[in-house]
């Protein structure tokens, strides 16, 4: 884990065999507003470009192994 912020972690992660650093934000959706706080950041980093951005690779929405709703975004590493 890298940090902890108000709704949710972020954790150091790698792709492409560990040739890709990445950072994982994986909401607590326990908290109120992190589910509404997801569906934002989704909606206004889905079509913004700045060379001051980190990037968003992709975003996680599943069920975890206890069957609670996991959802996630995945940025590039700075």
């Amino acid at each position: 884990m890298i940090g902890i912020g108000s709704f949710g972690s972020v954790y150091k992660g790698t792709l492409d065999g560990g040739e890709t650093l990445i950072a994982i934000k994986v909401f607590n959706l326990m908290r109120r507003g992190a589910f509404k706080s997801f569906l934002a950041e989704c909606e206004a980093l889905r079509n913004i470009r700045h060379r001051n951005l980190v990037k968003v690779l992709t975003a996680c929405s599943s069920v975890d192994y206890q069957g609670n709703d996991f959802k996630a975004l995945v940025y590039e590493f700075m």
